[in-house]
Order: C-alpha cells, then structure tokens, then sequence
C-alpha cells in the first residue's frame, strides 16, 4: 500500500512518483482490477487460459492439439452491473430546487442544480457508478476548464489511478494518474493531484519507460482565470483556491466489494460447462461402425468401406463372419442444462439481480414488485453511496443553502405493468398536484414533466383568454340588443 504520509517523506518528488507508479502497477491490486476490467468486457480471463492436456505414457501432462478448445465466454457480469446502474441512474437524478424560467418564449420549471452542474453530470455519475461496481471504488475529478466556464468531469479508475490516503484518518489526499496509448512503446504522461494543486509529468520524446518521467512545469492550480488580450492572447491571470481535493470516490458499498469478488468461481464455471459441452459436441462422433471378423483388411479397404457407408449409407464385405455395426452417440444435455441454469439463477439470487425471463406474460404490478425486492435491497444500500458523492460534490460547487445541500432523488427504471400502475395514478389523482401525477406515471420520464407542464400552462392560458373574448361577445350582443 502506498498513502499519502510515503509522498510526505519523499525528497525528491519526481523519483518518488516514478517508484510509485511501478509499485502499484506491480501490486495486488492493481493487477486485480486489469483482471476485473477483462472480465467486465466479456473476456473471461480464467478460461482463456485453459488448455486440454492428455497424459503420456510417463504420466505427465501433455496438450491435447486433437482435442477442440472452444472457450465460450459470457457478458453476464457486464450485464448484472449495468442493470443495477440502469435501475438507479438510467432516469438522471434530479433536485428539488426548482426555479421558474422563460425558454423559448415560455415559462418553464427548470433544475436549478442540474443546470449549474451541467448537462454532462448525470452521464458521468453513471460511468462512475459504473466502474464503482466493477473495481469497488471508482473516482470523480470535479474541475473547470480554462476555456469552458461550466463544471467538468473526469474519470478515474483503478488501472490508471493510484489513490493516497491518509493513514491517521483513511481520507483521499491525493492521486497519481497515469496513462500511456501504448504502454512502454508510446510516451507515459502522469499527473500528481495535491490539495493545493497538481503538477504533470512526461516522458521526453526520444526516451521510454517511467523511470524517464519529467516534471512539466511547476504547481497548477485546479481553477485559474484566463485572460484575453490582443498583445498576448490567452493567458493565467489569476487563481482560485479551492476548499479541498476535487478528487470524490465513489465505493460500492461499505465492505469495497467488486462485482467478480462474489460472482468469479460462478462465472468461470458456467464458462466452463457451456464450452465443455461445445467441445463434446466436436469430439464426440455422431456415429461410428464396428467390423466384427475385418482382422485382415488392409487400411485401404477400411477406407474404401467407411468411404461407401458415408456417401452410399451401404457397404459389402467378403467372408461369412464379418460384420458391420452402426452406433450413435448423444452428448449428455439434460444435467449440463440444469447446471446452467441453476448457476445463472444463484447469480442473479447472489447478486440481487432481477432476470427478465422469471415474469409472465400479463403478471400484476405485486409479482413484479416481488421479483424486485432483491434488487431493491441492493440499491438502497448503493444509491446511499452515491448521495454522499453527490452531496459532497455539491458541497465543494458551492451549492449550499442555509448550511445543508440538497439531496438528489432517483425514479428506479423498472419493469412494470404500465396499465395498473396507470389506473392507480388515476384512482388517486384528486389527492394528487399535477406534477406528482406525471411523476408517477410509469411512461413518463423525470425529464419530460416539465415540458408537458409549460404546455398545459399555455393550453389552459389559451383557453381561459378564448373564454375572455366569449363573454366579452356576448355581452356585446346584449348591449346592442338592448339598444335597439
């Protein structure tokens, strides 16, 4: 483990980052989340690696090269975590701050936060969940750019960023990121995130490896003020001091377990059962004869005989005691079917998750809840982890009101029977403001209510002015009647 007190203690900062880097890439648990990452794109890395032997005469494992080597791998990890990311994050978080504005000649609520967060923010919280899942912890670096005014945001995963704790109070007080297009082949850039700031390393053109890393200039703050002038261009006028390290973890949960901590010996065996049974089905003939009384054919009349049974389907053979046996065989299915399936539904019982082909035709809204009820669970306890990042994300903005920020809600993107849920919206809906009506509709998302809302305004405005000049006609009409 390397923290932040071993940066302290360094003299010379540029070597210490070079050691630094060597050493977590050499570490556990660097090399853990290369192989979480493989996994996560669907390549199995335990079966890639399996080869089949046979044992020679002395006992000793040989590989196999007439044997079939199907190794058949599976994206079902992938798909159980971007199912829980979905559930939580495919909607967008929203806030509760919402402000009256005029867009487009029309008054609209809008988001308040979201807007000063900018339109990337739900995408990159969903990447972060994301990876957060797959290595434990993934990392968001919260910064503005020198051009761009708005807030950005970057990720950082475990394969190219080795956090620094504090080890009095396990507090993120830097980072090192590294990156290479090419690693050891192409040049390495590296960055040293501090509290008071980042400095940036490279490797010069004609050299390679980390041990030729150099420091690019001196300390850059995280916010600087960019000036134009027709002399000198674009230039730092000045900085801003920030309140903390914008660098925000984001853990899975509260024991940092990734997805292929639990879910790995499950996953490679179904690999394994699923490519064991392509190999059979290779292997295995479909059907083979057996000549009684041939002992003195030669090899070529055996050939010429298994020629005429394959493409005639007969065959003649001299002498009275000969025999020609035809035999099948049929790979053992039923218990390598079952297997399967039993270990896909102890995944998805083990991971929370909720399996799409468990829900009949037509069930009620109380079954599928039933189904979800796992998943639930789950992502109480993952969607409390995102509001600490969030809130803390919010906190280091400055988006804090009367000393508290807001607390961002999720609608879970779920399956659903539309048309009850529908009807139990409706049953309700005197009780109900319009904006709750439409939140809760099941086929409206969280985006779209504010824009069904500023159209009804203008519809129902539209209708109460026609209403105006209505009443105004008649009474028109009768003052004129009475004139007359």
């Amino acid at each position: 483990m390397i923290t932040f007190q071993d940066y302290e203690k360094a003299e010379n900062r540029t070597k210490w980052v070079q050691d630094a880097i060597i050493s977590y890439r050499n570490g556990a648990d660097y090399k853990k989340a290369v192989e979480e990452a493989e996994y996560m794109a669907g390549r199995n890395v335990t079966i890639m690696n399996v080869m089949r032997v046979i044992y020679n005469m002395a006992g000793l494992p040989e590989t196999d090269f007439t044997k079939n080597n199907a190794k058949i791998r599976n994206r079902l990890i992938h798909r159980l975590v971007k199912q829980r990311c979905s559930y939580s994050l495919g909607n967008g978080l929203s806030f509760n701050d919402k402000i009256k504005t005029v867009k487009d000649g029309k008054t609209v609520s809008i988001d308040r936060i979201k807007e000063e967060l900018g339109g990337k923010f739900d995408r990159k919280i969903y990447k972060a969940a994301y990876w957060a899942l797959s290595n434990g912890t993934s990392f968001l670096y919260v910064h503005k750019g020198h051009k761009k005014p708005d807030w950005q945001y970057d990720l950082f995963k475990k394969t190219d960023f080795l956090p620094l704790y504090d080890e009095k109070t396990g507090d993120l007080r830097g980072g090192i990121r590294f990156w290479s297009l090419d690693w050891g082949k192409r040049p390495i850039m590296a960055t040293l995130y501090l509290e008071e700031g980042y400095y940036e390393y490279e490797t010069p053109e004609n050299k390679k490896g980390v041990r030729s890393l150099e420091q690019v200039g001196d300390l850059h703050k995280y916010i600087e003020i960019v000036g134009e002038s027709e002399a000198y261009g674009e230039e730092v006028i000045g900085t801003e001091e920030v309140s903390r390290l914008p660098i925000f973890p984001l853990n899975s949960g509260e024991n940092k377990d990734s997805a292929l901590d639990n879910m790995k010996p499950k996953i490679d065996e179904y690999d394994m059962i699923f490519s064991g049974f392509a190999n059979d089905l290779h292997d295995i003939p479909q059907i083979y004869w057996l000549i009684s009384g041939g002992g003195g054919m030669n090899e070529g009349d055996k050939r010429q005989l298994l020629d005429r049974l394959i493409l005639q389907h007969m065959a003649v053979v001299d002498g009275e005691n000969t025999k020609i046996q035809g035999f099948t065989q049929e790979v053992p299915y039923e218990a390598r079917e079952r297997c399967l399936k039993q270990l896909k539904n102890q995944i998805y019982e083990d991971w929370g998750g909720f399996d799409v082909h468990t829900v009949e035709a037509g069930a009620t809204n109380d079954h599928i809840d039933a189904g979800y009820q796992p998943m639930d669970e789950e992502a109480d306890d993952f969607e409390y982890e995102i509001i600490d990042l969030v809130q803390a994300i919010l906190e280091f903005v400055g988006e804090v009101k009367d000393g508290k920020v807001d607390t961002p809600t999720f609608k879970r993107n779920k399956v659903s029977n539309q048309n009850e849920q529908t009807q139990m919206v409706m049953l309700a809906a005197q009780y109900l403001d319009d904006r709750t009506i439409l939140e809760k509709m099941p086929w409206i998302s969280v985006d779209e209510v504010d824009d069904i809302l500023a159209r009804r305004d203008v519809e129902t405005m539209g209708r109460f002015e026609n209403q105006e000049d209505e009443e105004e006609d008649e009474e028109e009409e009768e003052l004129e009647g009475g004139e007359g």
